[in-house]
């Protein structure tokens, strides 16, 4: 069976106030693989001085960094990202992926949040996979925006040669999917997941996995598919609410995913 890796994500501890320190070691004591980035600015949360302090934290826990996700929410690219601004999209992505390959990382992850649906996203995608230099790109698709459901993304697969998908298990419910068949439809364009829960409907609610669905029909289709990429918590919404906190919530989905891998 091939052995894809459960990590957490920084941005489910953002809402809780943790520091490195504290989201590195939790996800040491939880068990955890390592830790996804959330990045809107480069030069803000991949600054040399916080990549440096990073480090350290790394070498003392354990817990490497095991991806990085370029946000492109709406408030932050009025205009549009894929959509809009072309060159400092392309920046942003090239230093991204810079950081990545000192990392030793293979994949970046972009979620284009701030491009609404009907957009023409095609050119700038591949300026993006061009940018990104020995890094394979990932589109993260979610509805009500430009790359809204698991068919989308595949089109724009077949449009820009060496995209591939960031599957989040809560969107593609969200959309009314079935992320087990989603995973099938991907083959090799899956490069990277997010595991969350959701009604149909419910794009942002991030709940914890296996508060609504399942997920073992989700993971048997990863373990048989030979992914061998990391899989991330994405559960900001459900602790934003502030019902749950961070811990709690990757505790949760934590104990769900693992009792489903035998």
């Amino acid at each position: 069976m091939t052995m894809w890796r459960l990590t957490d994500a920084d941005w489910n501890s953002w809402p809780d106030g943790l520091d490195d320190q504290q989201v590195f070691t939790q996800a040491a004591d939880l068990g955890l693989a390592g830790i996804e980035l959330g990045v809107y600015e480069p030069s803000v949360e991949l600054a040399p001085s916080r990549l440096a302090h990073l480090t350290r934290i790394v070498e003392q826990t354990g817990v490497p960094v095991s991806a990085l996700l370029l946000s492109l929410p709406q408030g932050r690219w009025p205009d549009g990202a894929l959509s809009g601004d072309g060159d400092r999209l392309v920046t942003s992505v090239a230093a991204c992926a810079a950081v990545g390959r000192e990392l030793g990382l293979d994949v970046l992850g972009v979620w284009p949040g701030a491009d609404p649906a009907g957009a023409d996203v095609v050119p700038a995608l591949q300026r993006c996979v061009d940018a990104a230099d020995g890094l394979r790109l990932a589109v993260e698709y979610k509805p009500a925006t430009a790359v809204a459901t698991a068919g989308e993304a595949l089109a724009l697969c077949a449009q820009v040669p060496g995209l591939g998908v960031l599957l989040d298990t809560g969107h593609a419910y969200a959309a009314g999917e079935d992320p087990a068949e989603v995973v099938d439809r991907l083959g090799d364009l899956l490069l990277h997941c997010h595991l969350g829960d959701a009604p149909v409907g419910g794009d942002d609610d991030d709940l914890p996995c296996g508060r609504i669905h399942d997920f073992t029909s989700f993971v048997d289709a990863l373990d048989a598919s030979g992914f061998a990429g990391s899989a991330s918590f994405d559960l900001y919404g459900a602790v934003s609410s502030g019902r749950i906190s961070g811990a709690e919530a990757v505790r949760e989905s934590r104990d769900h995913v693992l009792s489903r891998r035998v």
